[in-house]
């Protein structure tokens, strides 16, 4: 890796501290259907991974519902929920990136149950439960994507999310 590509992830990664502190400033959550006992202590089973669709809206829109909640809200954070929202969409479809016209040619909704959805589920509680702050989240997602192979550990700190 050259100088220059170190410096640009490094001001990435400033980027997006800067916005994730600015988010964090005005923040004032309260803890809504994601206590429901229905979704707490999600088991994982890796070697019976089918499809039930009924399970799998739930769970991704759980997802979506957390986010929408707990997210930092107005025009200001409108960035940064859009990096962490496509960090996850990143994840849940297997690592697909949009391409240049913005079509990332797989969907979330479809993706598998105890590898991606409760994984996203169980890190976004883990979260909750800590002291929730924005870029944590951000690097939660990023760390996943790369432990799963979608980012290289190289891309930690980058925003760019399109590579």
């Amino acid at each position: 890796m050259d100088n220059k590509t170190d410096k640009d992830n490094e001001l990435s990664l400033l980027k997006i501290r800067e916005l994730a502190k600015k988010a964090d400033e005005n923040k004032a959550f309260e803890l809504g259907f994601e206590q429901s006992e229905e979704f707490k202590n999600i088991e994982i089973d890796y070697g019976n991974d089918v499809q039930n669709p009924d399970k799998s809206y739930k769970i991704f829109y759980a997802i979506q519902g957390i986010l929408k909640t707990h997210l930092p809200e107005g025009d200001s954070n409108k960035e940064i929920r859009d990096i962490i929202r496509e960090e996850k969409s990143i994840f849940l479809t297997g690592g697909k990136k949009k391409n240049a016209q913005g079509i990332r040619g797989a969907d979330s909704r479809q993706a598998y149950i105890s590898t991606h959805l409760e994984v996203a589920l169980n890190a976004l509680f883990e979260w909750l439960n800590s002291d929730r702050n924005t870029l944590d989240l951000f690097l939660k997602f990023r760390d996943l994507n790369i432990e799963y192979g979608y980012f290289s550990s190289e891309e930690r700190g980058t925003m760019d999310q399109s590579q």
